[in-house]
């Protein structure tokens, strides 16, 4: 294997242009391309076969995504009636949905992607993600990794407890009369 420099400024950003591969072609001569991330139609037919091999019953599956080529297979072999949900670790990951659909050559329709739990970006953290990280150690006696898995397990727990919150607020307006309506006279 031979990696060489590729210029961020130019390079890089056009790393998928016809252009910039047919140089490397010329510089190289005949190679394998493997996509950043390794996401490509090979890596969403691999991850395709992870939820066959959970053995738990489970409703939801979720996973971290740099490059939705992950969620993108586990979201094709998902059985009906279960659900994919990524975790953008880029900050500005809402182009992940048009990745996924592509890797996907559409759209399942069982999979979302939450944006909102980047803490910065791509191998970014805050304060706020260190201290979830210890927690979560001292609890689980397990360290998260906090290039994507913290964010992931960050973005679950805060989920689970505005689904809880929003539950207990229902439930709450439901018991109580409003404007008088339920009042017994």
């Amino acid at each position: 294997m031979r990696l060489t420099y590729m210029d961020r400024k130019t390079t890089y950003r056009e790393k998928t242009r016809a252009t910039v591969i047919d140089a490397l072609h010329c510089e190289f001569g005949q190679f394998y391309l493997l996509p950043e991330g390794g996401s490509n139609a090979l890596a969403v037919r691999g991850c395709a076969e992870l939820p066959a091999e959970i053995e738990e019953d489970f409703d939801v599956i979720c996973c971290a995504c740099g490059t939705g080529g992950t969620l993108a297979g586990i979201a094709a072999g998902l059985p009906p009636g279960r659900r994919a949900l990524g975790f953008s670790v880029l900050k500005g990951g809402q182009f992940l949905d048009a990745a996924v659909r592509e890797l996907q050559s559409g759209d399942s329709g069982n999979w979302r992607i939450e944006t909102e739990f980047h803490f910065g970006g791509f191998a970014k953290r805050t304060a706020e993600l260190d201290g979830f990280i210890d927690d979560f150690e001292r609890q689980h006696g397990i360290r998260l990794e906090w290039v994507y898995e913290a964010k992931m397990m960050y973005g679950i727990f805060a989920l689970a407890q505005r689904a809880n919150a929003n539950r207990e607020q229902q439930s709450s307006q439901s018991s109580t009369p409003r404007n008088g309506a339920d009042r017994r006279r």
